[in-house]
């Protein structure tokens, strides 16, 4: 069994299959390779052991599955987690509408046989894992999908002494006493602190796949809903840098959907909007892409655009009215009452139109700002007033 395993050349060679998180932030990592270090927790055969060190402040992992069992189901041979997703298998599974794995054969023969099966699959470049293509628009799997890489669970383990109050060691290299006092494995649930790792293989019993799946069906949904007004072909993308996007990006990637009558990017404001021929090919798009938008490597998020008709009501308001004015009249001529019209043979000179105090946006301060005033007002005649 042990010379079968060793004649493996794909098993002596390759690289192991793990995951952006399990690997670290470093693009440089010294791994230790140990032929046949190891028993799969899973299959139960020996496999070549990888470890290493994703971080100064990191633990040493290691892989804990062999290569084919980590590529039958796409996880990584460290955390079992997806590799695409970086989710549990029973959460991807739930989401695709998949019945959870079967586990391996009992016995030894014919678990061997199994794991040989896939193995052979991979020699001859078939892959084990049968992904689906409608994946990326699946809205619950891309709500439970890991956007960006999480170091925080390569951390050093929590000190059993510290949690005992009895560590006594000056250069503990273990939570919190190394410094890092960030522990949120404390404050979570029991459930979730002890879990099997054929369970999480197989994605049965699986606590945290469980309340991952809750919170996300908690969420409201991201589908778009098509407007009444059935002449809006237009769909507006954000988030789109004119240094990475272009009209050709845009183009190729909604091109499948119907013909495109016109893009238009506006690079000041980092969006696009795109008007399709059809409304048949516009709803198309905005279903198939408003969950997970991506153009040229870039994250952009996709609505639906607005009516002309709603575009000018919204820009149209009740005219401005006109600011208020008062008569400047010569000195000697007495001002018309209010509601009173000027003569018609007055000279224009007489009567000068101003605006008024307010209308400048100050209150008047002194009888010299007001036109309506005959000059200045001394204390005493205010007082007689």
């Amino acid at each position: 069994r042990i010379r079968g395993v060793m004649s493996d050349e794909s098993e002596a060679r390759e690289f192991p299959v793990v995951c952006e998180d399990c690997l670290g932030p470093n693009p440089y990592v010294r791994m230790q390779k140990m032929p046949l270090g190891g028993e799969c927790a899973i299959s139960g055969r020996p496999f070549t052991v990888f470890r290493w060190r994703p971080g100064n402040e990191a633990r040493y992992k290691k892989t804990v599955v062999c290569k084919e069992i980590a590529q039958a189901k796409n996880v990584c041979q460290v955390c079992l987690l997806d590799l695409d997703y970086g989710i549990p298998v029973a959460a991807r599974d739930a989401a695709l509408g998949r019945a959870g794995g079967s586990a391996l054969p009992s016995s030894s023969v014919n678990r061997d046989f199994a794991v040989n099966e896939i193995a052979k699959k991979l020699d001859e470049g078939e892959d084990a894992y049968e992904k689906d293509g409608k994946e990326k628009n699946n809205e619950l799997l891309m709500r439970l999908a890991r956007k960006k890489p999480y170091y925080n669970k390569n951390k050093t383990p929590i000190c059993t002494f510290w949690l005992r109050n009895a560590c006594t060691r000056n250069d503990c290299p273990y939570r919190p006493c190394n410094g890092d006092t960030h522990m949120p494995e404390l404050s979570a649930a029991p459930e979730l602190r002890k879990q099997n790792i054929k369970d999480r293989y197989f994605g049965t019993n699986d606590p945290v796949a469980e309340q991952m799946l809750k919170r996300a069906k908690e969420r409201p949904s991201q589908k778009l809903t098509p407007p009444e007004d059935a002449s809006i072909t237009t769909l507006f993308v954000g988030g789109v840098d004119p240094e990475k996007v272009t009209e050709d990006d845009i183009n190729s990637r909604f091109y499948q959907y119907g013909e495109i009558k016109g893009i238009r990017v506006i690079g000041t404001k980092k969006c696009a909007f795109i008007t399709f021929a059809t409304r048949e090919g516009a709803e198309k798009a905005a279903e198939d892409a408003a969950i997970n938008l991506e153009i040229n490597g870039e994250r952009c998020r996709l609505q639906w655009g607005k009516s002309a008709a709603k575009k000018a009501s919204g820009n149209q308001g009740s005219a401005p009215a006109p600011p208020p004015t008062v008569m400047m009249m010569a000195p000697g001529v007495e001002a018309p009452a209010n509601g009173q019209a000027l003569p018609p043979d007055m000279p224009a000179h007489v009567a000068i139109p101003m605006p008024a105090p307010a209308a400048v946006g100050h209150a008047t301060k002194y009888p010299s700002m007001d036109p309506s005033q005959m000059g200045a007002v001394s204390k005493k005649q205010e007082a007689e007033k």
